[in-house]
């Protein structure tokens, strides 16, 4: 097959690349080519690499999502002073599912300090351990988790308040769970962008979803990038050792979530870092009305549509 003639902008003397416009000899003219082949090849190979790695990264996401007790959640009740009955008996302060025993025990708090006591006869444990006293209850994750059969309960900071957070391993919602929709992976929706730090930190507080209160989050600066011929900027909190990023944009409500998407970023270096839009999921909150996230800031709405990361359906409510 002879490789096609392309029109230059300055005249067929310069069509196909040859000054003279005289032809090539055919060996010639396909090892002019094999440099663009070999480029082509490599190029080709590169973005096989890169969509794979997208993909076990959304896989990741989704185990994350069932695993990761966001299905579970059954509860989430605010702890008043002093001391409340946890049960699913209707007379309860804090009534929870059925699938709890009707008086589960008496949950008294003091300032920041948590004591409960189960009621008399009912088995359960503390931390993998049996309870049969009045005992401290922990709040720092992976700690203080009350557990009667499939029911299970923890008290938890959520902003500038606490929280009893109920979990039934047998919730339907986790059965139910349909897995992550992803839009195709494109490569234009990975994009430098300029790190913009403020001259102080910011300590902002941010509303959350479904409560009153609001959680601190650290701010040290703007991101600063172009998507679709148009200069963008959002606002970056700091999340460990990430970047973390809360934005909407065109596609919310109709392809994707409607209060908007999350994005773990790189630390920017020498002042730069890379958005990789194919990596936006949805708030954990788009699963479980139980879970609380964080609401996006007004200034980080995106007057573009991003065709990137996490779509979503609407599900039926709690």
């Amino acid at each position: 097959m002879q490789p096609q003639q392309i029109a230059h902008p300055c005249g067929p003397r310069y069509a196909a690349g040859n000054p003279l416009g005289r032809p090539m000899p055919r060996t010639l003219r396909w090892l002019g080519l094999l440099p663009l082949l070999l480029a082509a090849g490599h190029s080709d190979a590169a973005d096989g690499a890169y969509t794979a790695g997208v993909h076990e990264w959304q896989q990741q996401h989704e185990t994350d999502v069932r695993t990761g007790g966001w299905l579970l959640l059954v509860g989430r009740y605010e702890v008043a002073p002093g001391p409340s009955t946890i049960g699913s008996d209707p007379g309860s302060t804090m009534v929870v599912p059925e699938s709890a025993p009707p008086r589960l025990g008496v949950l008294t708090r003091t300032a920041s300090v948590f004591r409960f006591e189960p009621a008399p006869g009912v088995a359960l444990t503390v931390d993998g351990a049996p309870a049969t006293g009045a005992l401290e209850l922990a709040t720092a994750p992976g700690k203080g988790r009350v557990v009667a059969g499939s029911f299970s309960f923890a008290v938890r900071a959520i902003g500038d308040d606490y929280y009893v957070l109920a979990q039934d391993t047998e919730n339907p919602a986790a059965r139910n769970f349909k897995g992550t929709e992803w839009f195709p992976v494109d490569p234009d929706y990975r994009v430098r962008a300029t790190f913009a730090p403020y001259a102080q930190p910011q300590s902002v507080p941010v509303p959350m979803t479904h409560i009153e209160s609001r959680t601190v989050m650290s701010s040290t600066g703007d991101v600063i990038f172009r998507l679709h011929g148009a200069q963008l900027r959002l606002k970056t909190f700091l999340d460990d050792d990430k970047l973390f990023i809360m934005f909407r944009d065109h596609t919310n409500g109709r392809e994707t979530y409607g209060g908007g998407r999350f994005l773990h970023v790189p630390l920017p270096h020498d002042g730069a870092t890379t958005l990789d839009f194919n990596q936006a999921f949805n708030p954990f909150c788009s699963v479980n009305d139980y879970v609380v996230c964080p609401v996006v800031p007004a200034e980080n709405r995106l007057g573009v549509s991003v065709a990137a990361g996490q779509k979503y359906h609407a599900r039926e409510p709690h």
